[in-house]
C-alpha cells in the first residue's frame, strides 16, 4: 500500500513538475541497486557431488521494488583452477536490503587439476570468489561486483616427513638364524636420517620421495632394504605399495651398502591422484578435517634371515590431524597425534623381488685352499680365518 502511494507521488512529480528520471537519479531519489558477495559455505556432500552455497546481497536504494530486472552470478577459483560457478536470473527485489542464496556443485572433475597446482605451489592455493549483480532501473543499469580472496595452506609433505622420520634409529636382527662360520651373527642397520618430499605430480599419479640415509656398521655388505606401506586420508586409501613396486633411486646394480659405509637411498612411492575427489568430499563432510595415517616397514634378508625395521614384523603407523579453512572458520594446519607399532607382513616374495637379500658368506668364498688333501683341521682353520676376516670372532 505504501509502495503504491510512493509510486503515485513520483508519477505526479514527473507529470506536474516536469522532473526527468535523470533528475531523480541526480537528486538521489532513484538509484541502481548495489550488490555483491555475502558468504560462502559447504552444502550437502555425497560420493558424486559437493554442494557450494553462496549468499549474495542486493541493496536497492529505491523506495519501490524492482521486479525481474536483477541477475546474479559467481565463480570460485582455487589456484587458478575453476572450481564452481552459479547464477540466478530474473530476480525480483524489494526496497532496501535483499539476500539470495545460490546453490551449485563443485566441479569434481577439476579437483585433481587443483591438487597438481596446489602441490606445485608448495601446498599454497589462492582462493578467489567473485560475485557480480547485474541490475537495471528504467534506462539505468549497473553491474557491481565484489571478490573475496584468501590463501589456503597445507603441510601434508611435512606430516609425511615427520611420519617417516620415525624410522630413524639402530635395528638389529636379534632373533635371526644368520651364522658365519658356525657363529651366530646379529645383522645391524643404522637409519640415520629419513626425509620426504613430493616428486612429480600429475592428474594421475603423485610421487612421494622418501630418502633414507643408511649406515652399515657390519663387517660385511648389507642390501638396500625393501619398503612397503600405505597412506590413508579419512580411511580412504591414497597409496598402498608393495616392496617390489617401489622404485629405488641412487643405487648401483647390486644395491649393496659396503661395510662401514653410509649411503643414501631414495624410495619412490606412487599415490593415486584420482582419489583426490573422493578424499576431498570426506574432508568437506567432516568440516574440512582429515585424519591422515601413514604406515611403513623396511625389511631385508641377510644370510637367509629376515630383518624388519621396526623389528619383529611390525610397522610404524603415524597419525596426523589435518584442517583447512576454505569455507570453515577455523585454524588450519597439521597436528601430530603420535605413532604406534602394528603387526605388518610384506607380501610373499616381496623382499627377494625387491632385491633386498644378500648372503655375506658368498663374499668370502676362498677357492685357493680347495684340495683333495683337505682335512677337518683345515676346515676349522678356514672357519677361524673367515671370522677374523669379517671381524666377527668369539
Amino acid at each position: 500500500m505504501v509502495l503504491k502511494l510512493i509510486g503515485k507521488v513520483l508519477g505526479i512529480v514527473l507529470l506536474l513538475g516536469g522532473i526527468s528520471i535523470g533528475g531523480l537519479f541526480a537528486a538521489g531519489v532513484l538509484g541502481v541497486p548495489d550488490g555483491g558477495l555475502e558468504d560462502n559455505r559447504w552444502g550437502e556432500v555425497d560420493n558424486e557431488s559437493i554442494e557450494v552455497l553462496t549468499d549474495i546481497y542486493v541493496d536497492n536504494p529505491n523506495p519501490f521494488g524492482v521486479g525481474g530486472d536483477i541477475d546474479a552470478e559467481y565463480d570460485i577459483y582455487l589456484q587458478d583452477t575453476h572450481m564452481a560457478s552459479g547464477q540466478e536470473e530474473n530476480l525480483g527485489i524489494s526496497s532496501g536490503d535483499n539476500e539470495f542464496n545460490l546453490t551449485t556443485e563443485l566441479y569434481h572433475q577439476n579437483l585433481p587439476a587443483w591438487w597438481v597446482a596446489h602441490l606445485n605451489n608448495d601446498e599454497v592455493s589462492d582462493l578467489d570468489v567473485a560475485a557480480t549483480v547485474h541490475a537495471s532501473v528504467g534506462p539505468f543499469s549497473g553491474s557491481p561486483s565484489t571478490t573475496y580472496s584468501d590463501e589456503i595452506e597445507t603441510d601434508l609433505e611435512g606430516a609425511l616427513d615427520e611420519g617417516f622420520s620415525s624410522f630413524e634409529g639402530t635395528y638389529s636382527g636379534t632373533e635371526t638364524d644368520f651364522r658365519i662360520g658356525g657363529t651366530a651373527v646379529e645383522p645391524t642397520i643404522d637409519v640415520e636420517d629419513v626425509t620426504t618430499e613430493w616428486g612429480d605430480v600429475t592428474e594421475n599419479n603423485t610421487e612421494i620421495m622418501a630418502t633414507m640415509t643408511i649406515h652399515n656398521p657390519n663387517a660385511y655388505p648389507i642390501p638396500t632394504p625393501a619398503f612397503a606401506g600405505n597412506l590413508t586420508f579419512n580411511d580412504i586409501s591414497m597409496a598402498n605399495w608393495n616392496a617390489d613396486e617401489v622404485e629405488v633411486l641412487e643405487v648401483d646394480d647390486d644395491g649393496l651398502i659396503p661395510p662401514g659405509e653410509t649411503e643414501e637411498r631414495t624410495f619412490v612411492v606412487e599415490m593415486d591422484t584420482q582419489q583426490i575427489p573422493h578424499w576431498f568430499g570426506s574432508h568437506v563432510d567432516e568440516d574440512e578435517f582429515t585424519t591422515m595415517e601413514v604406515t611403513g616397514q623396511f625389511a631385508m634378508e641377510v644370510g637367509g634371515s629376515e630383518l624388519t625395521i621396526p623389528e619383529n614384523d611390525e610397522a610404524i603407523t603415524c597419525t596426523f590431524d589435518v584442517t583447512t579453512s576454505i569455507f570453515v572458520d577455523q585454524e588450519d594446519g597439521v597436528s601430530d597425534e603420535g605413532c604406534d607399532l602394528n603387526p605388518f607382513e610384506m607380501s610373499d616374495g616381496a623382499i627377494s623381488d625387491a632385491d633386498a637379500t644378500h648372503d655375506p658368506e658368498d663374499d668370502d668364498t676362498d677357492d685357493s685352499n680347495d684340495s683333495d688333501g683337505e682335512d677337518e683341521g683345515d676346515e676349522e682353520d678356514e672357519d677361524d680365518g673367515l671370522l677374523s676376516d669379517t671381524g666377527l670372532t668369539t
